[in-house]
C-alpha cells in the first residue's frame, strides 16, 4: 500500500516510515499539514497516519479538508495523538484514532482495516 506518514517529530515519522517500508509498503513522509495536503492532492495514498499536533495546519484541519475537498481514491485516515482528551467531533474526522505510543499489533490492525476498506471501495466501484 502507498502510505503517507505525517508527524512533525522527525524521529517518529522516520521510524514509522521505515517500519512500513520493511513490511512491504511504500511510505512517504510529511512533517507539517500544508505539505500533507499537497501530497494528498498530488498522489494516491491508501492509508494516512496523521499526527494531530502539527505546525501550521493541524491534523484535524487536514482531515476536515479531505472531507470538504475529497481526493480519489479516498485514503483510510488514522489519527495519531498523545492527547487523551480527544472528543467525538475529533473522532468523526478519522477512520481510526491511535493514541501514542501504539503497539506493533495495533499498527498491523490499522493496516488490515485500511486494506479491507480499500478492497470494499474497489468492489463498490466495480
Amino acid at each position: 500500500m502507498n502510505v503517507l506518514v505525517v508527524d512533525d517529530n522527525e524521529f517518529v515519522a522516520d521510524s514509522l516510515a521505515f517500519l512500513l517500508d520493511c513490511i512491504g509498503h511504500h511510505a512517504v513522509m510529511a512533517h507539517d499539514g500544508e505539505t500533507a495536503l499537497e501530497l494528498l492532492h498530488a498522489g494516491a495514498f491508501d492509508l494516512v497516519f496523521l499526527d494531530e499536533n502539527l505546525p501550521g495546519i493541524n491534523g484535524s484541519a487536514v482531515a476536515l479538508s479531505l472531507l470538504d475537498r475529497p481526493v480519489f481514491p479516498r485514503p483510510f485516515v488514522a489519527s495519531m495523538t498523545g492527547d487523551s482528551d480527544s472528543n467525538e467531533e475529533f473522532a468523526r474526522l478519522f477512520d481510526v484514532c491511535l493514541h501514542k505510543p501504539f503497539s506493533l499489533e495495533m499498527l498491523m490492525r490499522v493496516i488490515e482495516d485500511a486494506r479491507s476498506n480499500s478492497n470494499a471501495s474497489c468492489l463498490l466501484a466495480a
